[in-house]
């Protein structure tokens, strides 16, 4: 029997120590719609790349991205905070999730930075937060509710500046851009929102470990696709290079899983809010760097496959997916760094030697060979799973059978856990 349900809750802040409380079928199917956005900016630079316009296509990727970025982080703490799973709150995630198509379609024109479908859709979907908090406001507690005024009246005087922002000329978008998005992220500081307030610790990072798997989920798309339509082009080119470097990408894809959701911890709710917020906002480096290595593997199938199709040299793109992943082993050592305690020197050396042997190997792709270069990038990446295996267990082995050993398997572990469990 279906169970009755009132169609309108009040905004009542949900229970930070409540059991364990996994994702909810609508913000799944939330994730999935902004995937499709991702799909899309990474497409986007992959193309301007193989004509050659690598530059412009890694700033317009860049702006495209942190936009989808910021509205899906946006509601994922709207949601950790406040989720009814009323009728009008449902209706108003419908209404985020047609925005997201919106930004989907708005895409290939922001990467030749014209923004009026991209900025179009984002002023709905922001105004569709606002109606949410509008929500808080009128029915939250006094606390909610003058942190819910402060963020109706920032963030509809930002949403006015984007619609301003399309009359700003040309020369001046990139400029504009950046300082008014700088505005529409220091909105929650702007505004006093404490993320430890409320909500529930372990959701927020299983969201966010979610979300990490779709952009893995969707690199590996892009490589298969790109390989599945160089296979059946007809073309004439060698299978091994093109074997060999499906493999190195598919180790990449697995080992950067493994790194993130094994030897990362999350220990920055723990430390204050300055480190959630760094623990949150790094988290746009994480994404843009994973969906940016599907779009550079498949760069490298389309450059091995048909190399009169990319106009860039081995090296520059070779360095499309060295780099993407450098950054992202930079990130999480940045992240360990600030919200973990007891970090030895020796992880994060390690981390930063990785990033720098998938970098190196890109710079000697003319030598290597762009195939060569992912080979050596992806035994870096494993050599620093093996290393992270085996100093795991070795902590285990120091206090088997002890409380003190399972902490210290715990201490890397970056899996949701229930309150009064730390992770």
């Amino acid at each position: 029997m279906v169970e009755a349900k009132r169609w309108r809750v009040p905004m009542a802040t949900r229970d930070h120590t409540e059991g364990h409380r996994q994702a909810t079928w609508l913000e799944l199917f939330f994730d999935l719609a902004f995937v499709v956005a991702v799909a899309q900016a990474a497409g986007q630079f992959e193309h301007a790349a193989a004509e050659g316009h690598l530059g412009e296509g890694l700033v317009g990727y860049l702006f495209a991205f942190a936009a989808i970025w910021w509205i899906w982080v946006s509601f994922t703490w709207f949601a950790n905070f406040f989720d009814t799973d009323d009728v009008p709150y449902r209706l108003l995630m419908m209404v985020m999730i047609a925005g997201s198509l919106g930004l989907a379609a708005g895409v290939p024109a922001a990467a030749h930075l014209d923004f009026r479908i991209f900025v179009v859709s984002y002023v709905v979907m922001r105004l569709a937060y606002v109606a949410q908090w509008a929500r808080v406001y009128r029915t939250g507690e006094p606390v909610m509710r003058r942190l819910a005024g402060r963020i109706i009246v920032l963030t509809v005087l930002v949403q006015a500046g984007w619609v301003a922002f399309l009359l700003v000329p040309a020369e001046w978008r990139v400029e504009a851009w950046i300082a008014w998005f700088a505005l529409d992220l220091a909105v929650p500081a702007l505004s006093r929102w404490n993320p430890r307030l409320g909500g529930h610790w372990g959701h927020i990072k299983e969201r966010y470990g979610l979300f990490t798997i779709i952009v893995l989920g969707e690199t590996v798309a892009a490589a298969t696709i790109a390989v599945s339509h160089a296979v059946d082009s007809g073309l004439d080119f060698d299978t091994a290079p093109l074997l060999t470097l499906a493999a190195a990408g598919l180790v990449t894809v697995f080992c950067l899983w493994w790194i993130y959701f094994d030897f990362s911890g999350g220990h920055a709710f723990e430390r204050g809010p300055v480190t959630v917020y760094v623990w949150a906002y790094a988290h746009y480096f994480v994404f843009a760097a994973i969906a940016a290595l599907g779009a550079g593997i498949a760069l490298a199938v389309a450059r091995i496959t048909d190399p009169d199709h990319v106009h860039l040299s081995d090296r520059a793109v070779a360095l499309v997916p060295g780099v993407a992943v450098a950054v992202l082993l930079v990130v999480v050592v940045v992240i360990e760094s600030v919200s973990e305690r007891g970090i030895g020197t020796r992880h994060l050396v390690s981390k930063l030697l990785a990033a720098a042997v998938c970098v190196g190997a890109a710079l000697l792709a003319p030598v290597l060979t762009i195939p060569g270069a992912a080979v050596v990038g992806s035994l870096a990446l494993a050599g620093l799973v093996v290393y992270g295996v085996i100093e795991q267990h070795r902590r285990y082995r120091r206090s088997p059978g002890t409380e003190a050993g399972a902490d210290a398997l715990r201490s890397t572990d970056h899996r949701p856990t229930t309150p009064g469990e730390t992770t």
